[in-house]
């Protein structure tokens, strides 16, 4: 079960790659989300660029900001390390990739993270998480990758036992699944930690999985049964991001009076990556790099996007929309469901931290955008109530 102020947001949502323009942030909107919602002080799952994560690396300034942490009401529990650099940079795209887990600098990154994590979990708090990338890009692998991102993670699992060892505070690193990259789908996941488990000899206890809901909704996985496969398979199920993403009825799309095509466009914006995965009529699923690619394409009969039955998108919606603009745009709440269901199902075996996930507050079409700060903390504290609903209806929040 979970307290109201173990529910949180990953603030990823907000620009800002150095330390200072984080700090900002705490005061800006999260400490203001802690006020909405009648809370003194609150989980984060805070995101630290690179370079925000080297200037922690001083003594001084980590005291700085163990100190800001505590004046804004975050309980520091959980970080997002997947991207490295600038998030809200003009163009992100698959640049978010970068650099992946077979080169040095992400290795170094994430230890600085733990680092930062170990010092600052509270010390009632015994274990802490950092979700990570799914390797890389499956579009620029190799085998020579896939071999020095199992070295390289498997140092960090060396790593994080010696901090474990000095600090006494055990760090999960989780990776994250997502689609069109190398881990996408729960069975690569399970494969690959059984190839780490067979190369260190035992399982890797600071490796585990950050499960994003929208993410496995894209790929049509069955959350319910992904979730209870991980757990089978004995591997650290460390945080679960709440998101949502998108199913787009094609019948709608091809009709030549409908408006559908011109509303999905309004979702392919610049910034981020939107892969889509398209259903065939035969229950195969079909890939697409991004969603202005497929809208540009989907005419194009060497493509086969004209006869697939529906379409599944990575752009995370907000949580709680019935509808996205139009009746053919359908957020995707049995996915959430399904997780909300393996949560009661299986209480006392796992208890992953949770945090919503909707990055994309800036970037969605107008009809959905907030306007101004007030407007953005009222959809982030909206997200956490509807979380708190979905928990409490399942017997799962406890109220202090």
């Amino acid at each position: 079960m979970w307290r109201r102020s173990e529910l949180t947001y990953c603030s990823n949502l907000h620009p800002g790659e150095q330390l200072a323009e984080v700090e900002e942030n705490l005061a800006r909107y999260f400490s203001r989300v802690v006020a909405w919602r009648a809370l003194s002080d609150m989980a984060s799952g805070l995101w630290l660029s690179a370079a925000a994560a080297g200037t922690l690396q001083l003594p001084e300034s980590l005291k700085a900001f163990r100190e800001t942490l505590d004046r804004q009401g975050v309980v520091l529990t959980s970080l997002n390390g997947f991207p490295y650099g600038n998030f809200h940079q003009r163009t992100v795209k698959e640049a978010v990739y970068l650099p992946d887990w077979s080169e040095p600098e992400r290795l170094k990154y994430t230890c600085q993270l733990a680092v930062i994590l170990a010092s600052c979990l509270p010390s009632s708090v015994a274990q802490g998480t950092i979700s990570t990338l799914p390797l890389g890009y499956r579009h620029q692998w190799s085998e020579e990758k896939q071999q020095k991102s199992i070295e390289q993670l498997l140092r960090l699992n060396a790593e994080l036992a010696v901090l474990k060892a000095l600090e006494g505070k055990h760090i999960v690193v989780c990776l994250e699944m997502e689609p069109d990259c190398v881990l996408e789908t729960t069975s690569q996941l399970i494969a690959f930690f059984s190839a780490l488990t067979a190369a260190n000899g035992e399982y890797p206890v600071h490796l585990g999985v950050c499960f994003d809901v929208c993410h496995q909704g894209v790929m049509y996985e069955d959350s319910y049964d992904a979730l209870r496969r991980l757990t089978e398979a004995g591997i650290t199920i460390g945080k679960i991001q709440i998101s949502n993403a998108f199913e787009v009825d094609t019948d709608s799309l091809r009709d030549p009076v409908s408006d559908v095509h011109d509303l999905l466009s309004e979702f392919a914006e610049a910034r981020y990556l939107h892969q889509v995965k398209a259903r065939r009529p035969d229950g195969q699923i079909m890939a697409v790099s991004d969603l202005s690619e497929a809208l540009a394409s989907m005419y194009m009969a060497r493509t086969g996007l004209n006869d697939t039955t529906s379409w599944r998108v990575h752009f995370h919606i907000p949580l709680s929309v019935s509808s996205c603009i139009h009746p053919a745009i359908k957020p995707l709440h049995d996915t959430l469901n399904g997780v909300f269901q393996f949560l009661a199902d299986y209480q006392g075996v796992v208890k992953p931290y949770l945090e919503v996930e909707t990055y994309t507050w800036g970037v969605l079409p107008a009809a959905l955008q907030p306007q101004d700060d007030d407007a953005l903390i009222d959809g982030i504290a909206g997200e956490l109530h509807w979380l708190e609903q979905q928990l409490a209806d399942r017997g799962l929040l406890i109220h202090d």
